[in-house]
């Protein structure tokens, strides 16, 4: 062997080698939640799960010495990570390095700005979030024959502890052959006489600097809820904007905007200050003021979804001081107030806290006539009692089936008569923005046939006190299998037709 041979073997092979390295930015703040680049092999199995900042030789775990194919996903690498699109890469020890075509998911709307890789194989870019389309061509509902409105929740941009693009609402034309597509389901309940939709959005995605401050995230609000809000209210829907936060700012991230399987219930950090809450809604109403393409007139505002753990009054004084900023902004529109405790109308006058005062309150005793005008809320006709009921065991629906009995009383009972009773001493009206059933169907469509018709006898409309109406939670395909999630033809449905013209 001569010694030109030798001195070749002892050299490493280039084939064998090209690193890459993930350096793609992400979204949030200053882009620090980053996606991870999942290798394949030539079956599509992932042999190198990319996380954010970190090396591999992605020749070898693809197989191939000159490319590399790969999805990418926030969180991770398993099919249940969301799923970002897919792009393959040439790449080889020599450095001739290039991106092939990124596709994303169909009818997803999230899209890898200026892909590149260098000779040295660094992937760059960013992920951000594409616009979904406004859909003007809805059609109209007609007119609710016992309540002033009535509908669904149409749930998707509060999930999670990242903006998730798979499950964000939509009611696009364009998409609407996907999967991803809620305007079919919309529509239908649209048709079946609902006229109001109640959309949850987080604190978080809005306001991503903190609670109370920085702009609001418009990659968020115009890519996904502007186009909500502008094909809703142009159909003659109400819409209701609801700040999911249970009075609790959640960082982008790192915590759930509500419960999830991984931390606190709630998630997030109590939040007492006013001023936070003029910030975010101040902002959010000013950005919807200026669009000529949402009617306000049927716009609704829900100050905070379900606050719990709330000290002292804080939680009436917080939404009254609210109401009164609101009004002076130009809102004339419906705002809704929900209580301690999940706002729930089966605890509203027996779940008892006490301040550091020593004072006990309840929600009824704190949501009084009174209280909202000593507040500087003198004007009560377009302000609702927002509560909260769901009809299983513990009132959490959490399960599939539900109570047999509706007219139970006391400290674990429905009391229905006694919710009933505070409106009408107070001459207040009131809105079930979230009720729902499982999925067994023998245990609870009488239970929610009780209900609808529990608040059809004790509607508002034509007086001065009871139930201005409703909306089931929930739909919306982000929900996949969940337990309380309602379709067209899911028996919640023919139920409510009962009571729906």
């Amino acid at each position: 062997m001569s010694k030109y041979a030798s001195l070749l073997l002892c050299l490493p092979s280039l084939a064998l080698a090209a690193n890459m390295t993930n350096d793609i930015n992400g979204v949030g703040p200053g882009g620090s939640v980053k996606p991870y680049i999942c290798i394949q092999n030539g079956g599509g199995t992932v042999t190198l799960p990319l996380a954010p900042g970190k090396s591999g030789d992605a020749n070898k775990a693809s197989g191939n010495e000159y490319y590399a194919g790969a999805t990418l996903r926030f969180g991770g690498c398993k099919d249940s990570d969301s799923y970002l699109g897919y792009t393959g890469f040439s790449i080889s020890a020599a450095g001739n390095n290039s991106v092939g075509k990124y596709t994303p998911p169909d009818g997803i709307h999230v899209t890898w700005n200026k892909p590149a890789i260098t000779s040295q194989g660094v992937v760059q870019g960013s992920i951000d979030y594409s616009p979904i389309a406004s859909n003007p061509n809805i059609k109209a509902p007609g007119p609710v024959s016992d309540w002033l409105f009535a509908g669904i929740n149409l749930s998707g941009l509060e999930f999670g502890k990242v903006i998730d693009p798979v499950v964000i609402p939509n009611l696009s034309e364009a998409d609407s052959s996907y999967p991803i597509s809620d305007l079919a389901d919309t529509q239908a309940f649209i048709n079946a006489g609902m006229n109001t939709v109640r959309v949850p959005v987080s604190w978080g995605y809005l306001q991503l600097d903190g609670p109370g401050k920085g702009a609001i995230n418009e990659s968020y609000y115009n890519n996904y809820l502007r186009p909500l809000l502008q094909s809703l209210t142009q159909a003659k829907v109400y819409t209701m904007i609801d700040l999911h936060a249970y009075m609790r700012y959640s960082k982008f991230g790192e915590q759930y905007s509500g419960c999830g399987a991984d931390g606190p219930c709630p998630d997030g950090t109590l939040i007492v200050d006013e001023k936070a809450y003029q910030s975010v809604w101040g902002q959010l109403l000013a950005l919807i003021q200026k669009d000529k393409s949402i009617d306000q007139t049927y716009l609704m505002l829900d100050l905070v979804n379900e606050p719990v753990g709330v000290p002292n009054d804080k939680v009436f004084t917080i939404q009254t001081s609210l109401i009164n900023f609101l009004r002076k902004q130009g809102f004339a529109g419906y705002i809704l107030v929900e209580g301690n405790s999940w706002t729930g109308l089966h605890s509203w006058t027996s779940a008892q806290w006490t301040g550091s005062d020593g004072q006990t309150y309840t929600n009824a005793t704190l949501f009084t006539r009174e209280n909202f005008a000593k507040a500087g809320v003198t004007d009560l006709s377009k302000v609702l009692i927002n509560v909260h009921q769901y009809l299983d065991s513990d009132y959490s629906g959490t399960h599939q089936s539900c109570l047999p009995d509706l007219t139970t009383t006391g400290d674990n009972g429905f009391n229905l008569d006694a919710f009933t009773d505070y409106l009408q001493d107070n001459k207040l009206q009131a809105m079930v923005t979230e009720f729902g059933t499982g999925q067994d169907a023998a245990s609870c469509a009488a239970p929610l046939r009780e209900f609808l018709q529990y608040m059809q006898d004790n509607s508002s409309k034509g007086k001065d006190y009871g139930f201005a109406g409703w909306t089931i939670w929930s739909t919306g395909h982000g929900w996949g299998g969940y337990n309380l999630r309602v379709k067209p033809d899911s028996y919640q449905m023919d139920v409510m037709k009962e009571f729906l013209r």
